[in-house]
């Protein structure tokens, strides 16, 4: 697991994490237990410091969210792309 951030706020819309680094949009998002939290819907804020907003997941609930304030989230090292586990090239990408 990779270190995502840690939640800073919670929104009507999900989570608010201050990030290192710029997360893919979509990426699943985990808490310490390995349990999905939700996935990445934007990122925003100042390149040196920028912000994530996490969708939460299907069944997480108010107070759910609001317990994981002021704690680290996780995303995958590495997440598959289907049955190859590659990702498809795209005609005239390097």
């Amino acid at each position: 697991m990779r270190r995502l951030g840690k939640v800073m706020h919670v929104t009507k819309r999900g989570l608010v994490l201050r990030v290192e680094g710029v997360p893919e949009l979509g990426r699943a998002v985990y808490d310490g237990e390995r349990r999905r939290v939700g996935s990445v819907l934007d990122v925003f804020g100042p390149i040196g410091s920028p912000y994530a907003m996490v969708r939460p997941a299907q069944g997480m609930s108010h107070e759910d969210l609001t317990a994981l304030m002021d704690r680290e989230l996780f995303t995958r090292e590495r997440e598959s792309h289907g049955k190859g586990g590659k990702a498809k090239e795209m005609p005239g990408m390097r």
